[in-house]
């Protein structure tokens, strides 16, 4: 009986027991991990204590130190206005028992208090302990000074921060008094609710939520340095009681073999949660790189488009600004002309003038056009960009105005760039002006020049751009800042949100046409009501500055009796052309095509010292017209005309670099300047019996 009565217990009794036992070592691991998370918990917020107690202490000095430079600038000082600025800086901060200005003689001469502090008017600041010299080391140094455990005359321990003030009016110090009490309990008022939190500067305790200092041999104690201007603080974080439950019974450790089990149940119920939970981080990860691969190919995709449009839009104002410009040759020419009349009065000759005039400002119109379509002349050379920078800056405090502040923050390592010198300062004034114009009321013009990196993903966002090193420009202001529907136009031609007296829409669309041509791009930030930064980025180069030295003028004679083919098939266009030269003396053989030129050329071989034609013609273009020529007339000197720039007719094929090239609309002048410099300068022309023949 007792033997199977021991039988049918037994394994019962293992069982029970090794449950037993596993119970207890898990009870046992479950307190001690209790007790780490609670010392982890206390340590986290001795942590928080200290973060905050330093980001509040840096917080309510900041207002002091700025308030010190404000005043440093001021011309004169006004008692009534500083205490209305130290007024306003407590009442943001009530924490401040009081805001003293003391005169360099360490008297205080007012105060504004926050709870009856006016007994401190007239007191020395010098008789305190300590506080003389720490004022004598803010003087030489001219950094802020904290003066930690000073007996307050209003009762009660605290500290000082002390700012001095060294401006053109105003010399002296700014005292900010804090109660430690006071302040402390602000800062730490909400601070680790279930923990009990004493500050300590060096061995005098400033602050505490509880009477009694932490147990000595308490084992959840935590202390933090307080970083903080020098000062000796340090808090002790230690938990209330309430919030360490079941942790001080203790408990036996049990069997080693039952623990084991245990956690070989437990470490693989841990690892099927562990693996289940990977495979989702993982899934979370691939999801969302395949967004982000989405959204950046979304951006590109948008940016692409974008470029497109622009491209589009910048080939329309190239053809635009060609046929206008032939329609501004005849304006501009018959009006030349006709000032040559001496018969004509003084209203007829001034109502020319003015056609002249409005000729060239179209003209500049459409060079501001061709500029946004990437089609003007540029002379690119290796420029230091500081130096180009620094130059126009010379120039601006008479275009800002007063009000306007200047700040220029430029990289003494900057690289160089290769680019139009004259119209990298357009694209800056242009951008300055519009800087300008969105601060009326005044404000701050930031320009800054720095070394980068543009790398693979920039590129894929701005098309055109090369990866790889890069200088940047930026001109940054404080106005009132743009919208993204005002942004996605700003580069536009003739759209802008100013009125039509202030300004034609191009300035923009010129700085977007330079900078793409020179081979970068530029890019704007903007938020209503907080400014506008205009980032232009323009590939860095290695070569060394090119130094180049303005020609001197030779005076050469604009005159010539020489004869001239000149080929344009537009008839009003021709005519003119063949007036000016007419003026200037020289001999004129008109054709209207590449085919007539031809014809009469081979009829009268040698007869002419030059050909003037037109680049792009029906039939057959200016540049196969000389190939044409050239076996019947070898070493024929010519000159190419054109309403496109010569930088678009060579980027198009139609012409080949270093040809002689005059860009329309011209006037009488620069054709005949042009003219001569092909014919090499001289007035004396060569004997022909055909010099003064008949016109074709």
């Amino acid at each position: 009986m007792r033997t199977k009565f021991i039988d049918r217990l037994l394994l019962p009794a293992i069982f029970g027991l090794t449950t037993i036992i596993a119970a207890l070592v898990l009870w046992q691991l479950l307190i001690l991990h209790r007790r780490v998370e609670i010392q982890a918990a206390t340590h986290d917020q001795a942590m928080l204590v200290k973060a905050k107690t330093e980001s509040e202490l840096r917080a309510r000095t900041l207002p002091l130190e700025r308030l010190a430079g404000r005043w440093a600038v001021r011309d004169r000082a006004d008692q009534n206005e500083m205490e209305s600025d130290a007024s306003l800086v407590m009442s943001g901060y009530p924490a401040y028992q009081a805001i003293e200005w003391a005169d360099p003689s360490y008297h205080v001469r007012w105060v504004v208090p926050q709870r009856g502090n006016q007994a401190d008017v007239g007191s020395d600041l010098g008789i305190v302990p300590g506080l003389r010299a720490a004022l004598g080391r803010a003087t030489r140094s001219s950094s802020t000074i904290i003066a930690p455990r000073i007996s307050l005359r209003q009762g009660g321990r605290g500290f000082l921060i002390c700012v001095p003030v060294e401006g053109k009016d105003m010399n002296g110090f700014l005292v900010g008094v804090f109660r430690y009490q006071d302040v402390l309990s602000t800062i730490l008022g909400d601070v680790a609710p279930d923990y009990w939190v004493a500050i300590y500067d060096d061995t005098e305790r400033i602050y505490s939520r509880t009477v009694e200092d932490p147990p000595p041999a308490a084992r959840y104690v935590q202390e933090a340095g307080i970083e903080f201007e020098h000062l000796p603080w340090r808090a002790v974080v230690w938990p209330k009681a309430g919030a360490v439950p079941y942790t001080k019974t203790p408990l036996p450790t049990l069997v080693f073999g039952g623990g084991i089990l245990m956690a070989l149940v437990l470490g693989f119920a841990v690892y099927q949660a562990e693996t289940a939970q990977l495979n989702v981080k993982k899934l979370a990860a691939t999801n969302r790189e395949l967004k982000k691969q989405i959204a950046g190919r979304e951006q590109a995709e948008e940016a692409l488009r974008h470029a497109q449009k622009m491209e589009a839009i910048g080939r329309l104002a190239g053809g635009v600004a060609h046929d206008f410009n032939n329609l501004l040759m005849v304006i501009r020419g018959q009006a030349t002309l006709s000032l040559n009349n001496m018969d004509l009065d003084a209203t007829a000759r001034r109502e020319l003038g003015e056609i002249v005039k409005a000729a060239d400002r179209a003209s500049s119109l459409t060079r501001q056009l061709l500029a946004f379509g990437r089609r003007q002349m540029l002379q690119p050379r290796v420029l230091d960009l500081n130096a180009l920078v620094s130059q126009v800056a010379e120039i601006l405090p008479s275009v800002l105005g007063e009000d306007i502040e200047l700040d220029m923050d430029l990289d003494a390592e900057l690289g160089h760039v290769r680019a139009d010198s004259a119209q990298l300062e357009q694209v800056l004034m242009n951008l300055v002006f519009n800087a300008r114009d969105a601060m009326p009321l005044g404000g701050q013009l930031t320009i800054q020049t720095a070394n980068c990196v543009l790398d693979e993903a920039w590129t894929l966002t701005h098309p055109g751009v090369n990866a790889g090193p890069h200088v940047m420009l930026a001109v940054g202001d404080t106005g009132h800042g743009m919208d993204e529907a005002t942004q996605s136009h700003i580069f536009e031609p003739f759209f802008t949100t100013k009125d039509t007296s202030k300004g034609t829409g191009l300035g923009l669309a010129t700085v977007y046409g330079t900078v793409n041509q020179s081979g970068g791009c530029v890019t704007v930030s903007s938020k209503l009501g907080r400014g506008t930064t205009f980032q232009i980025y323009l590939p860095q180069v290695r070569e060394p500055v090119e130094l180049i030295e303005p020609p001197k003028p030779v005076a050469q004679p604009l005159e010539g009796e020489d004869r001239v083919l000149l080929v344009e098939d537009d008839d009003a266009v021709r005519r003119m052309t063949s007036e000016f030269l007419k003026i200037k003396g020289y001999a004129v053989v008109e054709a209207r095509s590449a085919a007539e030129a031809i014809h009469w050329m081979e009829g009268n071989q040698g007869a002419v010292d030059l050909v003037l034609t037109d680049v792009v013609m029906p039939g057959m273009k200016g540049r196969e017209l000389v190939e044409q020529l050239t076996p019947i007339h070898p070493g024929l000197k010519v000159l190419y005309m054109s309403a496109y720039t010569e930088d678009d007719a060579i980027s198009i094929g139609i012409l080949s670099p270093g040809t002689a090239f005059i860009e329309k609309p011209f006037s009488p002048d620069e054709l005949a300047r042009k003219v001569r410099d092909v014919l090499g300068g001289n007035g004396i022309s060569r004997s022909d019996p055909l010099r003064h023949g008949a016109e074709a």
